[in-house]
């Protein structure tokens, strides 16, 4: 039977499903499929489709698959097992069949040209007028019977955009139109866990504001513009319009299956690279999946975390009105982050972590270390940094929290601001003291507290974190150095016993 998660991921495109390749070494086990199942109707009628070209089935297993009446030119089949396969009526004009297992298929009126087969069994193999190149120069690894019977003229169909015999019926020229190689955009890898809603949206996916009762699991691939400024996801229209577009996007949803998530951390996060221990993000409220995916890609990226960030994102109702929902959202999805980090310290190749939460996002973390700290208490050591920025949680709750926890794992920062906004109508809401907000000025042993007053980024309010370059060059040196407070360049003892960012 063939991987489900494998079948469903061919609906997505050559794009998605070559680049996920790209990203993470699977076989794909495709055994038994009928790839004309795999298409919606509405493709299949569509004239001259050819969405399965180029595709990389490279080591596949495609045992007893129905690969019938579809186009897989230039399709990389090299090491791939189509033992049995059902090969008839498609084109493969092109393809690489370098030491694949083509026993027993069946390729009737399929066209091969300038295909390649080095190393390749064809042993009971029905080829009926299949047809090959004139030069085809594996000939003599077929048996007799079986170059009698296949084709010695191409076939032209138009049934359903077969490539077969193209160049000699429409001809070889081309217009002598210069052509611009595209230019290559850069982009920024950011890995997430979600316990999202997964949609899917024919060669895309995203994920909604629904819960959903597992973890989803994936990565994106985001452009970062060349002009992108630090703090900055992307200028205002009017802006734009005038100097370009400098906003960064996603370009590539890649959903992953927990074997493949965690095999991929683990060789991009693994002791052998000198690198910054891996960094795992949780966004804050009123926050949808892909402007989730954009705030932490913008953080790794100025952080110059190179390797790429993760993101924990639980489902925030992405509404300003949704508060209490988010409420319970963020208090639900606590032992979703617990598992997942768990996970991750087992995954990460031996390096420490570090953690970085914004806002609600700050008591998932908070409800999460709890619930390890009770579990799995001596994973706490595993934690290098964590980071509570704007946190809207409760100050008693911390303290609690961090007596059993914070004090076990590695430096805790807190930073704090007494004109967020946010954080202050929260405070009202609750009636109760938050750590993000001041006063009073949330202190206690192993938190370095650092309050951010300096004029200018006030402007800011509740994304201050994010989009102050002081505060992210503070970080920087927290994450990249462990550099204590006291040798931070950014900031200096403040009168009650905190921190304060310089003026």
């Amino acid at each position: 039977m063939a991987n489900t998660d494998h079948v469903e991921w061919l609906r997505e495109g050559r794009d998605a499903w070559n680049g996920r390749r790209k990203l993470v070494k699977f076989k794909p086990d495709l055994a038994g499929t009928d790839f004309r199942e795999v298409l919606d109707q509405a493709f299949l009628s569509a004239p001259h489709s050819n969405f399965f070209s180029r595709y990389d089935f490279s080591e596949a297993n495609l045992r007893n698959a129905k690969l019938i009446d579809l186009d897989f030119s230039k399709a990389n089949f090299k090491s791939a097992d189509l033992s049995h396969a059902d090969l008839t009526l498609s084109s493969f004009d092109g393809a690489a069949f370098d030491n694949a297992n083509l026993n027993g298929v069946v390729a009737a009126e399929s066209s091969f040209q300038d295909a390649r087969f080095p190393n390749v069994e064809w042993t009971n193999a029905i080829l009926r007028d299949a047809y090959f190149a004139p030069d085809f120069s594996e000939a003599d690894s077929l048996s007799p019977s079986q170059r009698a019977e296949i084709s010695k003229e191409p076939r032209i169909t138009l049934d359903f955009g077969l490539q077969a015999s193209f160049k000699e019926f429409f001809g070889t020229h081309k217009a002598n139109i210069p052509t611009v190689a595209p230019k290559k955009e850069p982009t920024y890898l950011v890995t997430f866990a979600t316990n999202r809603n997964l949609i899917r949206e024919r060669e895309w996916i995203t994920f909604g504001e629904q819960r959903d009762s597992r973890l989803h699991y994936g990565a994106c691939q985001v452009l970062v513009p060349s002009s992108h400024k630090v703090g900055s996801l992307g200028s205002p229209l009017w802006k734009r319009l005038l100097k370009g577009d400098d906003r960064l996007q996603i370009r590539r949803t890649y959903h992953l299956t927990s074997d493949l998530y965690w095999q991929f951390v683990h060789k991009n996060f693994s002791e052998l690279f000198n690198s910054t221990p891996p960094t795992v993000v949780i966004h804050g409220y009123n926050v949808g999946f892909e402007h989730a995916v954009l705030w932490a890609a913008q953080i790794g990226y100025d952080l110059g975390l190179m390797r790429g960030i993760n993101l924990f994102s639980w489902p925030s109702r992405d509404q300003v009105h949704a508060y209490q929902a988010d409420e319970a959202a963020v208090e639900a999805s606590k032992y979703h982050l617990a598992s997942y980090l768990l996970d991750f310290i087992e995954n990460a190749g031996g390096r420490r972590i570090n953690v970085l939460a914004h806002s609600m996002g700050c008591r998932c973390l908070a409800g999460a270390l709890e619930i390890i700290g009770s579990s799995n208490p001596e994973k706490l050591k595993r934690f290098n940094h964590l980071i509570f920025a704007a946190a809207d949680v409760d100050q008693d709750t911390m303290r609690n929290v961090g007596a059993h926890v914070i004090g076990n794992s590695g430096r805790t920062t807190s930073y704090v601001c007494s004109r967020d906004k946010a954080v202050q109508l929260s405070a009202i809401l609750h009636q109760f003291a938050r750590v993000g907000f001041l006063p009073p000025v949330f202190l206690m042993d192993s938190v370095d507290t650092v309050e951010v007053e300096k004029g200018g980024l006030l402007e800011l309010g509740h994304s201050y974190v994010s989009e102050a370059r002081e505060i992210l060059m503070d970080m920087h040196q927290i994450l990249k150095s462990s550099t204590p407070p006291e040798e931070r360049f950014a900031i200096k003892p403040g009168v009650a016993g905190h921190w304060v960012l310089k003026n």
